[in-house]
Order: C-alpha cells, then sequence, then structure tokens
C-alpha cells in the first residue's frame, strides 16, 4: 500500500509544479490537483486544513468543476 502524502510533501510537489509550468500553474493542471486535493480530504489522507492550505496555493479557476463534484451542483 502507498504512503499517505504529506503536507510538505504535497506543497513541495505544487511547487515543483509551478516551476515547471515558468511560474504559473495553467487552468487544467490547477483543476487537477484541486481534484486530486478533494479526493485525499474526502478519503481521510489529508486534514480539512491542510487541503484549504494546499488549494490556497493554485490559480482560482472560475466555475470549477472540482467544487460542484465535491460539494454538488444544486450548490451556488
Amino acid at each position: 500500500m502507498a504512503e499517505v502524502p504529506t503536507f510538505p510533501e504535497l506543497q513541495g510537489r505544487v511547487r515543483q509544479s509551478v516551476a515547471y509550468y515558468g511560474g504559473v500553474l495553467p487552468k487544467e493542471a490547477a483543476l487537477v490537483w484541486d481534484g486530486y486535493f478533494a479526493a485525499l480530504v474526502e478519503w481521510g489522507l489529508i486534514s480539512v486544513s491542510d487541503h484549504e492550505a494546499l488549494v490556497r496555493m493554485l490559480p482560482e479557476v472560475p466555475n470549477n468543476p472540482v467544487v460542484r463534484v465535491f460539494l454538488g451542483w444544486e450548490r451556488d
């Protein structure tokens, strides 16, 4: 079984991703990270506060489908 990722590890991986893209994550990469973090918190592998801190590292994506999947499509 794989090890549970730690907050510092995830933070470092996001920073590597940002560096790879020249300092700004494209929308698609941000959505992939956001979905990954949502899954980790839903499965109880990271805390809600860690999730919030990690998501703050990502650029905001208007009408983010990850939020809709995570919280529900009817929510405004």
